[in-house]
């Protein structure tokens, strides 16, 4: 572990990247399109206030993955697992599991276009196991997200090895025309 809580592991497993970010997580709304001088223009759906709290978790995130990619940037198969922790309304002190609002989905998003935009992942199309969830962060606990990048590449070429012999070994169907 760094000192700053960001952890790295590259050992004899598949590679692992595991960071914090702190702050608030914020969703990656719906886009709006509009036409402004005989232009079309696609803006992020919520408020100005919104947008400007998305684009700075957006811009933690992306500076916390750069900071622990170093020079591993995943080009293949990742499973992805995020813990989102959010802020405890004090209506309801005794609460853990968060299920409203911001969806879980647009949490991911945001954060999976921080990944592809800091570089630690070429394109998030390359995420094929994704696992979240969201918590309060309770008992003094800060606010934000935990992240894990694993790569999936050495699974991938095994699961492709048994496929082949699968293949290979299964039996010939005949042409029944």
């Amino acid at each position: 572990m760094v000192d700053d809580g960001t952890f790295k592991f590259v050992g004899s497993g598949p590679e692992t990247v595991m960071f914090d970010v702190i702050g608030i997580p914020a969703p990656q709304g719906s886009k709006s399109a509009f036409v402004r001088n005989n232009r079309a223009v696609v803006v992020d759906g919520s408020s100005a206030s919104g947008r400007a709290k998305h684009a700075a978790w957006r811009s933690a995130v992306a500076q916390r993955a750069d900071a622990v990619r170093g020079v591993t940037s995943f080009s293949g198969p990742v499973r992805v697992k995020i813990c989102f922790y959010l802020p405890l309304p004090s209506s309801s002190p005794h609460r853990v599991l968060h299920s409203s609002r911001p969806d879980l989905d647009k949490l991911i998003r945001s954060v999976l276009d921080s990944l592809t935009d800091s570089g630690l992942i070429r394109d998030d199309a390359l995420v094929s196991e994704i696992w979240a969830e969201k918590l309060y962060a309770r008992d003094g606990h800060w606010t934000g997200a935990s992240i894990q990048v694993v790569d999936r590449s050495d699974e991938e070429e095994q699961l492709g090895r048994i496929s082949r012999n699968q293949a290979r070994l299964a039996p010939r169907k005949k042409n029944l025309k």
